[in-house]
This record gives structure tokens, sequence and C-alpha cells, in this order.
């Protein structure tokens, strides 16, 4: 009963930022809304770009998408 209410007061102090989680789900869960974050301020910024220079970053986001994927993945 007390494991239960000590994690129930981590979530709860997570959610608030109060607590960093050591929950793995709530971490990786973490990581991936700002790789998410990251990959949409990207495409903001390519779409501002010339046409040449658009398909020139496309490249690149997608070369940098799929490293991101692998080391998700991979932890």
């Amino acid at each position: 009963m007390d494991n239960s209410t000590n994690y129930v007061k981590q979530i709860k102090n997570a959610k608030r930022g109060g607590y960093t989680p050591t929950i793995a789900k709530d971490v990786n869960k973490h990581k991936i809304q700002k790789a998410i974050r990251l990959i949409e301020q990207w495409r903001s910024l390519a779409n501002e770009l010339k046409p040449q220079m658009q398909i020139d970053m496309a490249l690149t986001l997608e070369e940098c998408a799929q490293d991101l994927d692998q080391i998700l993945r991979s932890k």
C-alpha cells in the first residue's frame, strides 16, 4: 500500500513539474514530446526557405528523423 501511495505522489509531482520523474515510462514520454516539438520547429523553419533549400532541408530532416528514431528505439 505504501508503494502505491509513493507512486501516486511521484506522478502528481511530475505533472506539476516539481519532481523529476524516475519512472521510465514518464521519462520516455517526455523525451518523445520534446523530439516531436523539435521536429515541428524544423518543419516550420523549412517552410520559410526557398524551394531548392527546402529539398535539401527535407533530406537533412529525414536523416535526423531516422537517427532520432534509432536512438529512441535503442533506449
